[in-house]
């Protein structure tokens, strides 16, 4: 996956727009990123998981122990939770990675104006994280494809860049000419 994406930079808001399926290709890039030097996490899928992630920078370096004390993760349950992480984030130097930002705006228990007031709150804090620091935000189709498509046409509308996930297609195989 990482050889796809485009250049992440500061004063870019990158939107991935991924299967779930491709969690594992997000977790290497979190792991090429941690590599390099620290990382901020933040997870609103409750998907972030540190044993993958740990395998993974095993794979590219012995210093497992110094790469993981680079990773700081923190994780929102709700979309008032992920608001307010967003908002106290101190201007990043380093890279951030918010995965599954929507996942808390599909609660059933905010209305729907809610929640799209805290995703454009959401939005502007990221934007501004995203002047000092490289920021990439994944996102998720819905548990249900109805379900309030008006956030991911926001966040994709605000989005600097846009890259989608597309699956490795199989090689064809020619036919042998003697069977």
């Amino acid at each position: 996956m990482n050889t796809f994406l485009p250049a992440i930079s500061r004063n870019q808001l990158v939107v991935l727009a991924l299967p779930r399926r491709a969690m594992r290709d997000l977790f290497s890039l979190a792991a090429d990123t941690a590599v390099r030097g620290p990382l901020r996490v933040i997870d609103g899928g409750n998907l972030f998981n540190v044993l993958s992630l740990n395998r993974m920078i095993r794979r590219r370096t012995a210093g497992v122990e110094k790469v993981l004390r680079q990773v700081h993760i923190s994780r929102a349950f709700t979309c008032f939770q992920m608001e307010s992480m967003l908002h106290d984030l101190p201007a990043p130097l380093n890279p951030v990675l918010v995965i599954d930002l929507l996942n808390t705006f599909y609660d059933q228990s905010v209305n729907d104006a809610t929640s799209q007031r805290l995703l454009a709150h959401c939005i502007g804090h990221l934007k501004r994280c995203s002047a000092t620091a490289p920021v990439l935000v994944s996102v998720f189709p819905p548990p249900k494809a109805e379900n309030r498509p008006f956030l991911i046409d926001t966040l994709l509308e605000a989005a600097d860049r846009t890259w989608q996930w597309q699956p490795e297609t199989a090689k064809a195989l020619q036919p042998a000419l003697w069977e």
